[in-house]
């Protein structure tokens, strides 16, 4: 099986993808594949899908891809929706760009955003609801009291996974979703971000707290995200990525410089509302 490296959500944070780059460099991988959401919230769209082509062996696209190419389509938030505006005209001209928006208009976004190979699922989201659907159990203080709702909502999503494993952007939490019967692969050696994991009888969605190994993922039913590089919403603001070989997933963590990327999104020209939002949200990590 090759090394594989897998990013998400670079959100026009060229620092953060600089910074991934230089640390899969030394992890020297086969393939690098990238799940989506190349651009919008960031200052740096153009860049940073530029840069995705250049080095990337598959890149899906994600809602925010779908949202710059037909605006209106994703059901965002305004300043969502604000900032993929003006990447829309940043993006303007850029050949990869147009290739896939083209592609979008033509009606083939689930080919973009939903690849499938022989023991490998890539998506940006789901599978059936590719940049719409989240795999992720939800606001954790329901993980108690709706924990039955959960633990079922969850199983369907691993379901609808085909292949033994799978992998998905969109929450910007690095995760594995898997059976309660594999909790043995979550090892007391390591710690774990208790404020996201959710543990449900027949389901657990473990959140790796920083860097973390985890072997032994042959034979199993999972399905891993590895995080978001350019915007992660784990309470850890620095940037995340996953190496993945078939057996085991190394989630890496990653520090860049922050300020530098709030910088240039308060110099965007977009609303001083939408700029302080989507800057100062990095440095906290959610």
């Amino acid at each position: 099986m090759p090394r594989i490296a897998i990013l998400s959500d670079i959100h026009g944070n060229l620092a953060a993808l600089e910074a991934v780059l230089r640390d899969v460099e030394t992890q020297k991988p086969d393939r690098i594949v990238c799940l989506g959401d190349t651009v919008g919230y960031g200052p740096f769209p153009r860049e940073c899908f530029a840069r995705v082509h250049q080095i990337a062996d598959l890149v899906l696209s994600g809602n925010h891809e779908l949202e710059t190419a037909l605006p209106g389509d994703e059901g965002m938030e305004d300043d969502a929706r604000e900032m993929a505006l003006w990447s829309a005209q940043a993006l303007e001209g850029l050949e990869p760009w147009e290739r896939m928006r083209a592609d979008l208009k033509a009606g083939k976004a689930d080919a973009l955003a939903h690849q499938q190979e022989e023991r490998i699922t890539w998506v940006h989201g789901a599978p059936e609801e590719p940049t719409l659907r989240y795999v992720w159990p939800g606001y954790r203080t329901h993980y108690l009291q709706l924990n039955p709702q959960i633990d079922k909502f969850l199983s369907e999503l691993l379901g609808r996974f085909t292949t033994p494993h799978g992998f998905c952007g969109h929450t910007h939490v690095p995760a594995i979703l898997t059976t309660y019967e594999d909790r043995e692969l979550f090892t007391v050696s390591q710690d774990w971000n208790r404020m996201f994991t959710f543990l449900g009888p027949q389901t657990i969605f473990y959140v790796p707290q920083g860097m973390a190994m985890i072997g032994g993922l042959y034979g199993r039913k999972v399905v891993i995200n590895p995080g978001s590089v350019g915007q992660p919403r784990d309470r850890d603001p620095r940037a995340s990525w996953a190496l993945y070989d078939g057996d085991l997933v190394f989630f890496r963590r990653v520090p860049y410089e922050i300020s530098a990327t709030q910088a240039a999104i308060r110099a965007l020209p977009v609303s001083q509302d939408t700029r302080n939002f989507f800057a100062d949200r990095l440095s906290k990590g959610e």
